[in-house]
């Protein structure tokens, strides 16, 4: 993983809640290509217990969709 994608990666972790392209653009150097960067670490999570998505614009890690069964409690 290129230091773009790492530096995406470790905002996103330590983030309270999703974040947009311009969130993370506004906290990364200015010449880091930050969709590129995104898709690098959502390449890097594929097929994981943890993915990252889009949703609404903005960029979260989330638990994998065929794991989300073991978050329900019965």
């Amino acid at each position: 993983m290129n230091e773009a994608a790492r530096m995406v990666e470790a905002l996103l972790f330590a983030a309270a809640e999703p974040l947009s392209e311009t969130d993370l653009a506004r906290r990364l150097p200015a010449n880091v290509d930050v969709l590129g960067a995104l898709e690098e670490v959502r390449g890097f999570y594929a097929g994981r217990g943890v993915e990252l998505a889009c949703v609404a614009g903005h960029w979260r890690f989330q638990t994998a969709a065929d794991l989300a069964f073991l978050m329900t409690e019965e």
